[in-house]
């Protein structure tokens, strides 16, 4: 199985030959992964003139919202991530603060966000300050 890489708002496979994941039990193969051919300076341009741009549109809240569905999605398949983890040797206690540590974290920023952050798409860092004579 050939990784692909989403990038630039599509999936994108290296047509080139990569580094082999092996099973760390087993020795055997697991997939195949590369890097060759992405557009690292595409991916930032991308990231800077259209992801940055449609994430501004939303509110903080609306974001964090958006990070407690995919936790829940997450969390819904994190058997199938223990099955995955046991190819790196790991057993499921070792893997549990990666899934369900990783996982909970996006429910605590999705939590704090709403709580801590403005519904808005704005947010004013610390008190007005005057910087001129008159006041303007």
């Amino acid at each position: 199985m050939k990784l692909q890489n989403y990038a630039e708002g599509e999936w994108y496979q290296s047509s080139g030959s990569g580094a082999i994941l092996q099973h760390a039990v087993t020795g055997a193969d697991v997939a195949e992964i590369s890097s060759d051919g992405l557009d690292f300076r595409g991916m930032l341009d991308y990231a800077r003139n259209v992801g940055g741009p449609a994430m501004r549109q939303y509110t903080f809240h609306q974001r964090a919202l958006m990070l407690k569905e995919l936790a829940k999605y997450l969390m819904e398949r994190k058997e199938l991530f223990y099955e995955l983890s046991k190819a790196t040797g790991a057993t499921r206690t070792d893997s549990w603060i990666d899934i369900e540590g990783g996982i909970s974290t996006l429910f605590i920023f999705s939590g704090k966000g709403r709580r801590e952050m403005p519904n808005s798409n704005v947010m004013l860092d610390g008190a007005q300050e005057q910087i001129s004579r008159n006041g303007t």
